[in-house]
């Protein structure tokens, strides 16, 4: 690699070539055989490309809205069908999805209680066909916010 050593030419005229992309980490060969980014060493890599914006946290509303969501199906399926579900899981499934609810409220959500309920009225409600598709979607919204169950 050259660089120019005229004193008076200044650091831009080590810069890129006209049009090209200054490389601002690794090592830019320029007006050689080798254009581009070049890397060295024992597990190098060369990556070209720019870095993707970070995705947004996820919050806690989706788990929210999957537990309203979940708790509402239950009363319309205890009303319309009483005894589709024992009445033992559904008031374990309601007090835990409460407990959800009241969770996801706080400003800061808590993964072991919320881990706790969900893992309620899964264990609940997985046998509720008519449930299932909301019961999913719980877990899934979890998932999203702390990880598998």
């Amino acid at each position: 690699m050259t660089e120019n050593t005229d004193s008076t030419a200044g650091p831009e005229a080590n810069g890129p070539p006209a049009g090209a992309n200054w490389n601002t980490g690794g090592v830019q060969v320029v007006d050689s055989t080798v254009h581009g980014p070049v890397a060295g060493g024992q597990g190098a890599t060369v990556r070209i490309g720019t870095d993707a914006a970070p995705a947004a946290p996820v919050g806690p509303e989706a788990l929210r809205a999957a537990a309203e969501s979940l708790r509402a199906a239950l009363a319309r399926l205890r009303a319309e069908r009483p005894g589709a579900v024992a009445d033992a899981d559904a008031e374990d499934a309601d007090a835990a999805l409460a407990g959800i609810l009241a969770e996801t409220a706080l400003v800061e959500p808590r993964e072991g209680p919320l881990r706790r309920r969900v893992g309620t009225v899964v264990d609940a409600l997985r046998t509720v066909a008519v449930l299932a598709a909301a019961v999913t979607g719980l877990e899934t919204a979890f998932a999203a916010l702390f990880g598998r169950i």
